[in-house]
């Protein structure tokens, strides 16, 4: 499957996913999509989710994009651990 293939239907399930559901639906799907298997995307996805982590807390002070930076890295790390998904879609209805 093309890169913005998967990139147009993964945000497709997150857009279309039930409100404090959509992060786990995502996670899970992606696991399966996987099937479990061990491959360097998914540590370079949960690297470069810390990495956005820390340099939106950096530049947080700064008006812009300082705390957008960190929630596309809480999705990045979602992706991989399923707790962190649980807690977006709880912070999604609060």
């Amino acid at each position: 499957m093309a890169v913005f293939a998967k990139l147009k239907h993964d945000y497709k399930v997150l857009r279309d996913g039930r409100p404090g559901h959509r992060f786990s639906d995502y996670a899970d799907e992606r696991r399966k999509r996987r099937s479990g298997s061990f491959s360097i995307g998914r540590i370079v996805s949960f690297l470069l989710g810390i990495a956005l982590i820390v340099v939106g807390l950096g530049i947080g002070w700064l008006p812009g994009p300082g705390g957008f930076l960190a929630i596309i890295g809480l999705a990045l790390i979602a992706q991989e651990i399923p707790w962190v998904a649980k807690a977006l879609d709880f912070i999604e209805v609060q």
